[in-house]
Formats: C-alpha cells, sequence, structure tokens
C-alpha cells in the first residue's frame, strides 16, 4: 500500500524549498563589488582567496558551480550560498521538531529566521558565511540529539560538521563549546572507539586546507598568475599572498594580516563588552519586532526549565559569536558573523511560542502547534515588507554586471588597469571568468603603492589607469576619465 506524505515531511520539505523558492526568486543577477566579485570568481577558476582561504566554500562552490547547467557562474555562486542558508533554516526547522516534537512549529521557524533582513540580504549574493551557518547548525543539531539518544553515529556527525565549519571559516571555533556542551551525555555512553571517530570526523575535514599551498604552488610553478611577468607574485583571486611555503601558509590561515589576536584580546575589556552588546542590540533592532524578542524570552525561560544544557548551549553560541563580531575591527560587514546568533534567536523564540500556546491550549494539540507558528510569523510579518524592500535595493546597489563592459568601451584592448578591492574583484570575473574584459591586463591594489613601477608599465602599455571609489579625489596622481556610480576610472599621470 502506498504510503501518503504525512504533516511532519510536508513541513520538512516546505522548511526548505520555501526558503530557497524566497531567495531564488530575489537572488542576485550576476557578479557583485566586494569580496561577493572575489566568491563568485575565485571557485570557477580554482584560485586563492583572500586569508584564511576558506577551501570548503571555494571547492564546493566549484563543483556546483560547474555541475548547475544554467545561469551565469555568478548567479550559480550565489544560488550555492542561497542553498545553504535554506539549508540552515530546514536545520532549525529540525531542531525546533526534535525538541518540542511540533514539525508545525518548526516550520514556523524556518520562515521566521529566512525571511528576517540579514538573513535575507545575505542569503541572495554568495557568501561564505552562509555556508559556515549550515555547517554550525548541523553540528548544533546532531550535538543535540547525541546528546539526547547517546548515538554514536550523532557524535560523529557533530564532529564532521564542526570540521566542514573550520574548513568553511575559522569562526566556526565559536560553536565548538556549545557542540561539546549539547553532546556531552554522549561522551559517557559511547565506546572510546566512537569518540576517537568523531575527533577524527572533526580533524579530517581540515585536510582541505591543503588546497592553498598546494595550488598555490602549482599556479606558482606553472606561471598561471595573470601577473607573473609584472614581477608580481601572489597576485589576489589567482594566488593570494603566495601561500605555497610553510611561513606564508601559516601566516595566510591564521589570518596574520588581520590581527584576530588583538581581537581575542578586546574580548573581555569593558569596551569589548560594551561592542558585543551593541553589535546584539543592531542585529535585533534590524531583524526582530519586541515581539519576537519577548518570544525569545520566554523560549530562554522554558529551556533553563526544562533543557537546561540545550539552553546554556544555545547561549554560549550566540554570545561566542557577537563577542568576537562586535571587536572585530577589520571588518566591514559584522552583521554576517551574527547569522549564527540569529539563528539562535529565532530558536529560543519558536520554543517561547511553542510554550504560550500551549499553556493557552492546555495541551500539545495540533491547534496549539500552529498558533505556535502563527505568534512567530505574525511577530515578523511587521519587517518582512521592508526586508523584501531592502533586499530589492541592495542587491541593485552591489549589481557590478556592466562594470567589465563600461570601462571596456572607454578604454583601448591591452592596456593596464590596477583598480581597488571593491572594483577589482567584479572586474576579474570580467577577465577570467566572463572573458569580457579582452585583452586588458588587471592589478588589484592601492593604486600608489605601485607609484616605482609605472613608469616601466607605460613603456609597455602605453596607459594604465585606476579604478578607485568614486568619492575619492584621484587628480594628484591620475586624470579623471569616467565617473559612474560608485567607481570612477583615472589614467595615471
Amino acid at each position: 500500500m502506498r504510503r501518503g506524505i504525512d504533516a511532519g515531511s510536508l513541513s520538512g520539505v516546505l522548511a526548505f524549498g520555501g526558503p530557497l523558492a524566497l531567495y531564488t526568486a530575489t537572488l542576485s543577477p550576476g557578479v557583485a563589488f566586494w569580496d561577493t566579485g572575489e566568491m563568485q570568481t575565485v571557485p570557477w577558476i580554482l584560485g586563492i582567496p583572500h586569508p584564511t582561504g576558506f577551501p570548503l566554500f571555494v571547492l564546493g562552490g566549484w563543483l556546483f558551480s560547474h555541475v548547475v547547467p544554467f545561469g551565469m557562474p555568478a548567479w550559480r555562486l550565489s544560488l550555492f550560498s542561497a542553498s545553504a542558508m535554506a539549508a540552515a533554516a530546514w536545520l532549525l526547522w529540525r531542531l525546533i521538531s526534535n525538541v518540542t516534537g511540533s514539525a508545525v512549529a518548526g516550520l514556523g521557524a524556518a520562515f521566521a529566521f529566512a525571511a528576517g533582513d540579514i538573513v535575507w540580504t545575505r542569503a541572495v549574493r554568495a557568501e561564505v558565511h552562509d555556508v559556515l551557518l549550515a555547517c554550525i547548525a548541523l553540528a548544533v543539531v546532531a550535538a543535540q540529539r547525541a546528546g539526547a539518544t547517546g548515538s554514536e553515529r550523532w557524535l560523529v556527525v557533530a564532529g564532521a560538521a564542526c570540521g566542514l565549519g573550520l574548513a568553511t571559516h575559522p569562526a566556526a571555533m565559536f560553536a565548538l563549546p556549545c557542540v561539546i556542551i549539547l553532546a556531552w551525555p554522549a561522551f559517557a555512553r559511547v565506546r572510546l572507539r566512537a569518540a576517537i571517530g568523531a575527533l577524527g570526523a572533526l580533524v579530517a575535514p581540515l585536510a582541505l586546507y591543503a588546497y592553498i599551498p598546494l595550488r598555490s604552488a602549482y599556479v606558482e610553478a606553472n606561471h598561471l598568475d595573470p601577473n607573473w611577468d609584472l614581477g608580481l607574485s601572489g597576485s589576489a583571486l589567482f594566488d593570494d599572498g603566495s601561500p605555497s611555503s610553510l611561513p606564508a601558509f601559516l601566516r595566510y590561515v591564521t589570518g596574520a594580516t588581520f590581527r584576530p589576536g588583538a581581537t581575542f584580546g578586546r574580548i573581555l575589556s569593558i569596551a569589548g563588552i560594551q561592542k558585543a552588546f551593541g553589535l546584539w542590540h543592531d542585529a535585533v533592532s534590524t531583524e526582530f519586532g519586541i515581539a519576537m524578542l519577548l518570544f525569545a524570552t520566554a523560549g530562554f525561560v522554558w529551556l533553563m526549565m526544562r533543557q537546561r544544557r540545550l539552553g546554556a548551549g544555545l547561549v554560549t553560541l550566540l554570545v561566542a559569536n557577537l563577542a568576537f563580531a562586535g571587536n572585530y575591527r577589520i571588518e566591514t560587514d559584522a552583521l554576517r558573523y551574527a547569522l549564527p546568533a540569529l539563528w539562535v534567536m529565532v530558536a529560543f523564540a519558536a520554543f517561547g511560542t511553542t510554550w504560550i500556546a500551549s499553556a493557552i491550549m492546555r495541551d500539545r494539540s495540533a491547534a496549539a502547534q500552529w498558533i505556535a507558528a502563527g505568534l512567530l510569523i505574525a511577530a515578523l510579518y511587521p519587517g518582512a515588507g521592508a526586508a523584501f524592500d531592502d533586499v530589492r535595493r541592495t542587491v541593485a546597489f552591489n549589481d557590478a554586471t556592466a562594470i567589465g563592459a563600461d570601462i571596456a568601451a572607454h578604454t583601448p584592448d591591452g592596456t593596464l588597469f590596477v583598480a581597488t578591492w571593491n572594483f577589482a574583484t567584479p572586474l576579474a570575473y570580467s577577465a577570467y571568468v566572463a572573458h569580457t574584459f579582452g585583452a586588458r591586463r588587471l592589478i588589484c591594489g592601492w593604486p600608489p603603492d605601485y607609484a616605482t613601477q609605472y613608469a616601466g608599465w607605460r613603456a609597455r602599455f602605453k596607459h594604465v589607469y585606476v579604478v578607485v571609489s568614486s568619492k575619492y579625489d584621484a587628480r594628484s596622481f591620475a586624470r579623471p576619465l569616467y565617473l559612474k556610480g560608485r567607481w570612477q576610472l583615472a589614467e595615471m599621470r
């Protein structure tokens, strides 16, 4: 006899399919500026991005973008990130369903999380933190199952998810205390062999970092860096920093250039605590209204009464991410570091609405489940329209698809360009992925840094152009030629 799809199975499909459909419908259509343009370029060309390397994103993005048979590569890599964010929403549904027994309440949580302003705007672009969040969410769900059931299999899954997260971004380390707290009862029940297996599952994905020095060495040995003949080794996107030697690789994967150690030193200071609280306030005020915040508070209280270990674990995840993000001064988009904290906040809210609905109905009936889901979606609704408008504005503002063609139309082929990071990444996409930049050569960097080399480059290329922010006055070293939106084109004097 053929079985139908029950409500739990259907809600699970919707918890992933709904957010993915939402993100796909609003996905960034082409290449974008800044880090997004880098993450739309590096995986396709199997390059090396800025530190710390993000090998899971690069290799996974390469596979995804070459398997998906439609859309331009930039769009496919944005879809890769959107799929990861939809997976994080599904994993939130799974957590709420596991703990409360209410698949419908879990569905409400998935939708409430997916349609928030910060989450939605990061989900529709190529973003490493989307994949990181999916790994962290999987680790949390697996650790909760391991702790609740003593399952060796779930313990191994939790270890593997943590390892995959670390292979995506070092910020996955902030999930480790949460995972350990949630899975702790399992360690007392499992065999030593299973514990070693879990540790092995954690360490194994870190082997993906071997891609970085191996690929760098290959690029250098075969002169694949487009600028090697200009005496510039370690070009951005192709071989950022030349991390082929052990010292260079260690500096690269630790992000030493960005001084993360100084961030850890600030976290426990009074100023650091204030910055973390300020980021939490900004994130919560952007993403949630007062109703959602009250539901989250109720959920935290319920967890502290009924599921203390789960509540403590989730709090450590929330606090650790916000503490680092709030004090990481070099980061221009600290709110993307807050994605795990927002995931936790919606989980708290879902627990809160489930508790409230059960108290109203005096049971945990289907009606109570629908009330819990309805409360979450009702709390989200006032900000959903604003979030949609913000997504549309953000996608339009970041669209850099035309920059390559615009610059090519104003410059002769075979010339040299020096572009700052924001604009070099979409130009690199035009040059190395879309192949619409002709024989023009591109260098990523701050134009004055190459002052001693311009005479030789001008003799070889006749023209040397710079692409910098439209707000910057480049007249001290270049002749302005063309200005459009956020950027301007000028020719070196």
